[in-house]
């Protein structure tokens, strides 16, 4: 697809508009929408060629089962960027942390391992990214009437991506988690990645001694 660039201000500003961006409000049903909205990590279909270019080997990615219809050689994908948006929205929610874990409370040990893995993972995810993208348009000071320092502008122009343009794209041709996790399946036949048995720990799929507990949960 053909994704439009333009030229946008940054709105840099310490405090809120008023009223503020929907991404600046505390927690609410409609905050929440607008974040799961953009969040958006439905996987897509991608071809051998695609899958190629990006650096694999069509041999070991799972392929779209025939009742998707994608038809042959069809492999299963995600874009980057909504990955990092879902990233993003998991700081956001730790931020709020009594208001969306409340199952978990800290006075008594606080989240699970694995959610304080994701944590951990979605912030690396986010570093390197920033660090890979490396920014280095400017921005100035100037001085205010609070201090003697001055006070930087963070409200920069730069060139951006029409991301309601990739949005809409998503959305249009992504499939819904709910039909992915609730109906494909691993085909047999097929030769599975190992995980690591760290991997199996967290999940609960192991115990330390290594023997498979009476109940397990699966990392969502």
């Amino acid at each position: 697809m053909h994704i439009p660039v333009s030229t946008v201000r940054r709105n840099g500003s310490l405090l809120p508009n008023n009223p503020p961006s929907i991404y600046r409000q505390d927690p609410s049903p409609e905050v929440d929408a607008a974040w799961h909205r953009i969040a958006n990590i439905n996987p897509i279909a991608m071809n051998a060629d695609e899958v190629r270019r990006n650096g694999y080997d069509p041999s070991i990615v799972a392929e779209w089962p025939a009742e998707y219809g994608f038809g042959p050689g069809a492999f299963v994908g995600r874009l980057d960027v909504f990955h990092e948006l879902h990233c993003l929205d998991l700081l956001r929610r730790e931020a709020h942390y009594e208001h969306y874990y409340p199952e978990w409370p800290k006075s008594e040990g606080g989240a699970p391992e694995d959610h304080r893995v994701h944590i951990s993972h979605c912030v690396y995810s986010l570093l390197q990214s920033l660090m890979c993208s490396a920014s280095t348009d400017p921005f100035i000071h100037y001085w205010v009437d609070v201090g003697d320092e001055p006070y930087p502008d963070f409200s920069i122009n730069r060139q951006c991506r029409d991301f309601d343009a990739v949005l809409r794209w998503q959305e249009e041709n992504s499939v819904p988690m709910s039909q992915y996790r609730n109906v494909i399946r691993k085909p047999l036949g097929v030769i599975p990645r190992i995980m690591s048995d760290e991997y199996k720990y967290m999940v609960g799929l192991l115990q330390k001694e290594g023997r498979k507990p009476s109940s397990s949960h699966h990392h969502g």
